[in-house]
C-alpha cells in the first residue's frame, strides 16, 4: 500500500515539495558561501546569519507546512555562536570587513579601538626594551674596545650614520624641531580614532570584493587598522577548505604511492591546491 501511495503523488505533495525547495534554497546558497575556497572570511558569518534569521521568520502568509520547516531550521540555527567571546570576535571581524562594516554597533568600534591601543602600547614597549638592550650591548662593546684607536671609532660612527646633504646639515635644527612637532601633533589614541573614522566614512564595497586584497591596497592610508584586519580576516568562515586539503592529502598519499617522502608529498599537495 505504501508503494501504491508513492506512485500516486497528489497535487498537495507537489505543492509541499515546491514550498520546501523555496524555503531551503537560501540555506544551500549560504553553505556554498562559507565553504568557498578562496575568500570565505569570518566577517561574512554574522551577515549571512542575519539573512537566514530574516528568511526563516514565520509570517502570516506562510502555510502550516512552511511554518513547521522554518521553526525547525531556525530553532537549530539560533543556538549557534551564542558564546559571548566568540560572538564578539565575529562582530569585530564583521566590522573589519569593508563589505559588511555598517552591520555592527558603536560598541564594536569601541572594542576595536581599545584593542588597537593595547596592541600598539605593547609594541612600543617591546621596541623600547629592544632599544635599551641594544644600548646596553653597545655600551658593553665600548668597554671592550677601549684600546681601539680614535680613527677606528670615527670610521664606525661614519658607517652607522647616513651622511647628510649640505642643505640638511645647514637646517638640521629646524628639521629636528619639525620631526618632534609631527610626533607630538597626534597621540596614539587620536591617530587610531582618526583611522577608524576615516574607515567608517568610506562607502561599503561590493560583496564580490576580496576584503584581504582591499586592506592590502589600503595599508598605506590606514596602517594600524590594516594590520589588525589581517589578523582577523585570515580566519576562515568554516573548516571546509582545510578538510578539502586533508582529502587531497589522502588522495595523494595512497597505498600505491606509500614511498613518497614527506617533502615531495607536501609539494604535490601545494601544487594541487594552488595551481
Amino acid at each position: 500500500m505504501e508503494k501504491d501511495r508513492l506512485e500516486r503523488l497528489s497535487d498537495d505533495d507537489y505543492r509541499k515539495a515546491e514550498q520546501f525547495i523555496r524555503v531551503m534554497k537560501i540555506l544551500c546558497t549560504s553553505t556554498i558561501c562559507i565553504s568557498a575556497e578562496r575568500s570565505p572570511t569570518l566577517g561574512q558569518i554574522l551577515p549571512i546569519l542575519g539573512k537566514l534569521q530574516h528568511h526563516f521568520t514565520v509570517t502570516d502568509e506562510d502555510s502550516s507546512f512552511t511554518q513547521t520547516i522554518k521553526d525547525k531550521i531556525w530553532g537549530d540555527l539560533s543556538k549557534r555562536y551564542q558564546d559571548e567571546s566568540i560572538r564578539q570576535f565575529l562582530e569585530e571581524g564583521t566590522a573589519l570587513d569593508p563589505r559588511f562594516k555598517t552591520k555592527v554597533g558603536d560598541e564594536v568600534w569601541t572594542r576595536l579601538q581599545e584593542e588597537l591601543v593595547t596592541r600598539i602600547s605593547q609594541q612600543n614597549k617591546g621596541v623600547t626594551q629592544a632599544q635599551q638592550m641594544e644600548q646596553e650591548l653597545e655600551r658593553t662593546a665600548g668597554d671592550h674596545d677601549d684600546n681601539s684607536s680614535d680613527e677606528d671609532c670615527t670610521a664606525a660612527v661614519t658607517t652607522l650614520k647616513p651622511k647628510l646633504s649640505a642643505l640638511e646639515e645647514l637646517f638640521a635644527d629646524e628639521d629636528m624641531a619639525v620631526e618632534i612637532r609631527q610626533e607630538n601633533t597626534f597621540s596614539t589614541t587620536e591617530k587610531i580614532e582618526e583611522e577608524i573614522q576615516r574607515y567608517r566614512g568610506l562607502p561599503s564595497t561590493l560583496t564580490s570584493v576580496n576584503p584581504v586584497t582591499w586592506w592590502w591596497n589600503a595599508r598605506d592610508n590606514m596602517p594600524m587598522l590594516s594590520d589588525l584586519a589581517t589578523r582577523y580576516l585570515c580566519v576562515q568562515a568554516s573548516s571546509t577548505p582545510s578538510e578539502r586539503t586533508f582529502s587531497t592529502a589522502g588522495d595523494t598519499i595512497s597505498q600505491e604511492r606509500a614511498c613518497l617522502c614527506p617533502e615531495k608529498a607536501d609539494m604535490l599537495i601545494v601544487l594541487k591546491k594552488n595551481c
